[in-house]
Formats: structure tokens, C-alpha cells, sequence
């Protein structure tokens, strides 16, 4: 049993160091989250209003994610209004995945300890 929590944990803290730091906050996760889910992309308004945070808070989000390489944003015109769309890259697909895998193995350690995950 020790051996089967040492390796679950073992396992969690090596990949952990895969992943980028800045990447694992709240609010950048759910932007790759919804980015992921929208394939085509989704205007800054819709990611605004889905994640009820400031203008100042999701455009610094938003250009430290442009920055690191894992979204980009392009303009569609609609009914005469430019708007800004933003979408996933593929290094930002690749990320998410690594962060998704990291948190199965934290679910993987909870479980081989007899917590309980609230799903």
C-alpha cells in the first residue's frame, strides 16, 4: 500500500515539473478550458461574461496566455462591428492536456489515500 502512495505521489510531483507555472491558475485554466471547448474561438464579450471577472483581469490573462504561445485572437466583422475572437493553438492544446493528466494524477493520490473527490 505504501509503495502504491509513494508511487502515486512520486508519479504527481515528476509530472508536475512538466508543467508551466503560469499556466495553472484559475482563471487561465478556465480560458483554455472554454478556448478548448469552442473550437472555432469565442469573443472576448462571451469569455467576459462566462467567467464574470474584470476587463483588466481577463486582458492580462489573455495576453500572458498570447504571450506563452497557447491562444491567439484575430477580428471577425459581424453586422458592422469588428470584434475580437480569441482560440486555442496547438501548443495551448498540448498544455491543457498536460494539466488535465496532472489532475488525474492529484485524483489518483487523493484516491489511493481514501479521500473522497467531489465530482
Amino acid at each position: 500500500m505504501n509503495e502504491v502512495i509513494s508511487d502515486n505521489i512520486h508519479n504527481f510531483l515528476e509530472f508536475s515539473n512538466k508543467l508551466n507555472s503560469k499556466t495553472v491558475s484559475l482563471t487561465r485554466f478556465q480560458i483554455l478550458t472554454l478556448l478548448s471547448y469552442f473550437k472555432d474561438g469565442i469573443q472576448y464579450r462571451e469569455l467576459k461574461t462566462a467567467l464574470g471577472i474584470s476587463d483588466g483581469k481577463l486582458i492580462s490573462n489573455l495576453k500572458s496566455l498570447k504571450a506563452m504561445g497557447y491562444i491567439h485572437n484575430f477580428e471577425v466583422e459581424i453586422d458592422h462591428r469588428k470584434l475580437d475572437v480569441y482560440a486555442l493553438t496547438e501548443k495551448g492544446q498540448e498544455e491543457i492536456e498536460k494539466v488535465t493528466a496532472w489532475t488525474q494524477l492529484l485524483k489518483d493520490v487523493i484516491q489511493s489515500i481514501g479521500g473522497k473527490i467531489v465530482e
